[in-house]
């Protein structure tokens, strides 16, 4: 083989692997813009999920209003409320189910609270919903592009617009995460040694997020100082979240609403647009003689009614502090 031949084809061979190598690239920017459609479609089902529980709420109070002044006289211990509607210009029986162990009036109230309590979520879940549907047409205008795409410089540039497009969706091919940092391998990480997760807020601020029911309690009795803050999202079970303070320090007002909104993502109110969140600080908290794990009670307690922030939530998830 000649000089030139042997020049010939380590050219074709430089070339043949830059062409594997520009493909490779192409198949991992293609997936990971197929795994942000998923999250974002995932996303999309949940909030028309919580659309659809505002709607049907709203139409549950209308129908409870016919069983308002029935509600305020109706006995302990009734199963079942009777009202005449006239809505159709005729009258029509209708019946609404009771539990008996607790008065009707109360029943009735708490389906209205129900209804204004989600209806205050509804611009915001309109909105996300939109906001949704916007990243996902990118995605796809951004998936067609890769297809057609020649060179690395292109797919570079379709990285650059796939981050800022979905920024808490789409992770940089080589294992980057949202915010461009270089990921954890959490499958090759160790058992976790403490019974909590730890978050930062915006302002750097750790937060505590127990990891399960006996891990709760741990948090709270053992670990927590009782000037630091705890929260727990009302009504709901799921994480104690403790907040650490100094001696004499009160929780700003932004750290506390990141807290809140942990203490509603890890709760079974996951998914609900508007979630009350009980705080105190952890000296008014006992544990009664016998409570099952992770059952505490709360003296002083106050409540945040948070409205969950997408975004924020988005990177305090991201801004997890990885246990070494």
């Amino acid at each position: 083989m000649t000089n030139e031949e042997r020049r010939a084809a380590r050219t074709e061979l430089r070339e043949l692997a830059a062409k594997e190598l520009f493909e490779s690239e192409r198949a991992d920017f293609t997936r990971g813009v197929k795994k942000a459609l998923t999250r974002v479609r995932r996303r999309q089902a949940a909030i028309e999920r919580d659309i659809a529980r505002i709607g049907d709420a709203a139409t549950l109070a209308d129908r409870a209003q016919l069983f308002v002044v029935e509600a305020a006289r109706a006995p302990r211990g009734v199963t079942e409320l009777t009202a005449t509607d006239w809505s159709t210009g005729e009258a029509v029986t209708q019946t609404m189910s009771v539990e008996p162990a607790r008065t009707a009036r109360e029943q009735v109230e708490a389906i209205f609270r129900r209804a204004r309590r989600l209806k205050l979520g509804k611009g915001v879940a309109d909105k996300r919903l939109a906001d949704a549907k916007t990243t996902e047409a990118a995605l796809l205008s951004l998936q067609s592009e890769a297809v057609i795409a020649v060179i690395s410089a292109e797919l570079d540039a379709l990285i650059v617009r796939a981050v800022k497009a979905a920024p808490g969706d789409f992770a940089r091919p080589g294992g980057d995460d949202i915010s461009g940092r270089p990921s954890a391998k959490r499958s090759a990480e160790p058992a976790p040694s403490r019974p909590y997760r730890v978050f930062s807020g915006n302002s750097g601020k750790r937060i505590l997020v127990g990891r399960g029911a006996s891990h709760n309690d741990e948090l709270t009795l053992h670990v927590a100082k009782p000037r630091d803050l705890w929260l727990h999202a009302k009504g709901h079970t799921g994480a104690h979240v403790v907040v650490p303070l100094e001696k004499n320090a009160t929780c700003p007002a932004d750290l506390l609403v990141e807290a809140a909104h942990l203490a509603a993502h890890f709760s079974s109110a996951r998914g609900e647009l508007v979630v009350e969140v009980s705080y105190t600080p952890r000296r008014y908290i006992r544990k009664p003689r016998g409570s099952a794990a992770g059952l505490v009670a709360v003296d002083r307690e106050k409540v945040i009614v948070v409205r969950i922030n997408a975004a924020t939530l988005a990177e305090l998830l991201a801004r997890e502090q990885i246990a070494s």
